[in-house]
């Protein structure tokens, strides 16, 4: 059953501003010119009349007044950003589309599929299919926001691929989705690699280490930089090269605890005590000098942090001894790839829009009530209530009394 809109205001602090409502009524009774006294010789025998005051407070120019006071709520209203709240029931003729989806794939989905008239971008705020597309957003955590949305429960989803890469954390759907995918041209990623994002300023090792590794035994490893700032947003990566001394900020804390796997040398730090261990090379790599200049503390360790593991070099993997070896491309892969990536892989590794990983979200755990901002409607409105209040304003004509007094 349906129930009527309700009305929210997502900042009623703002609210207070109605209390200058009280500015314009001020105005409007207190200014007013006192009339010039005038004497007249023939009329001063006439019986005095007292004064009268009562109408000091007579309101004048009402319809003014009135259009000043509905400005101010206006604006008061316009900062308090109010919403409505509204039903929203679900829709099957709903689309939401991978912003990676080619042009041309695109449009022959949509011919064939004319039925689905709501088209949306795949995003956390869904904008309509007419506006430029967004930026790829990770389909895992955006996903999981849609599914809590009343009015995307029943929609179709089209995704640029059948397979797709996991996240760290729970995939929430929603049971009702239909799961669309367009196979793109080219060569696909390996899903037994893992996606490799590097923060920071680039250590002078990793560019050689992971050519040399994409053209012997892995030729589909890539590596995706991003700025030192983007400690958010990391769900979608498997493993995080973090080359930024000083402590460890909580982002990168929770993208190993929730799955991931950081990659540091001994710069970046813990504010707490963890129980890093060595790790066990198997081979010379540990005593060969690559960390530390030879050190016998040099090498490398690892600790877990929840679901994941940070492994740490105990040195500064900037100096050269670090990495002029030949044989440290297959080195580091064999000890990030032997830490914990198989396990990694095979929890979370590429899930099939067939056979769809995730929790349901039921409906009884969603909310029906979709809220519709006002602030176009209501910015409207104090436009046009602002020129006519200009029109009523310049319109009115200057009152004199014969004694040239103002009323």
């Amino acid at each position: 059953m349906a129930w009527p809109p309700a009305l929210l205001m997502e900042s009623p602090a703002w609210l207070w501003l109605a209390s200058a409502l009280a500015i314009p009524l001020l105005i409007h009774l207190l200014r007013r010119s006192q009339p010039r006294e005038i004497t007249f010789a023939a009329v001063r025998w006439l019986q005095e009349k007292p004064a009268r005051r009562w109408n000091k407070w007579i309101l004048r120019d009402r319809w003014l007044l009135l259009l000043r006071l509905l400005l101010i709520l206006l604006l008061a209203l316009l900062l308090a950003q109010p919403l409505l709240l509204r039903e929203a029931p679900p829709s099957d003729n709903t689309l939401l589309v991978d912003p990676a989806v080619p042009p041309q794939a695109l449009a022959q989905f949509l011919a064939e599929h004319p039925q689905l008239t709501d088209r949306f971008w795949l995003h956390p705020n869904p904008e309509p299919l007419h506006h430029a597309p967004p930026p790829a957003v990770a389909l895992w955590p955006a996903l999981s926001q849609l599914a809590h949305n009343p009015r995307f429960r029943r929609a179709h989803i089209l995704l640029n691929q059948t397979e797709n890469p996991d996240g760290h954390r729970a995939l929430r759907v929603s049971p009702h989705w239909q799961w669309h995918a367009v196979e793109t041209s080219g060569a696909k990623a390996d899903p037994t690699l893992p996606k490799i994002v590097q923060l920071g300023a680039e250590p002078a090792w990793l560019a050689p280490a992971l050519g040399q590794l994409q053209e012997g035994p892995l030729p589909g490893l890539a590596l995706q930089q991003r700025p030192a700032s983007a400690l958010t947003g990391l769900e979608d990566a498997d493993w995080v090269i973090y080359a930024i001394p000083g402590a460890l900020p909580e982002p990168l804390r929770a993208f190993v605890r929730d799955g991931g796997m950081l990659v540091t040398d001994a710069r970046v730090t813990a504010e707490d005590a963890l129980g890093f261990s060595k790790v066990d090379a198997g081979s010379d790599f540990i005593e060969s000098g690559l960390a530390d200049s030879g050190r016998s503390d040099s090498g490398l360790e690892a600790v877990a942090i929840g679901r994941g593991s940070w492994l740490r070099y105990r040195g500064d993997w900037s100096n050269e001894n670090f990495f002029h070896n030949n044989a440290l491309p297959q080195q580091l892969w064999a000890h990030w790839s032997a830490q914990d990536w198989p396990w990694l892989h095979r929890s979370r590794g590429h899930w099939s829009v067939g056979q769809p990983p995730g929790v349901p979200v039921e409906d009884a755990a969603v909310s029906r009530e979709f809220s519709q901002p006002l602030h176009y409607p209501l910015l409207l409105a104090f436009v046009l209530l602002l020129l006519l209040e200009r029109a009523v304003a310049l319109s009115r004509p200057t009152l004199l009394h014969k004694g040239g007094a103002r009323d």
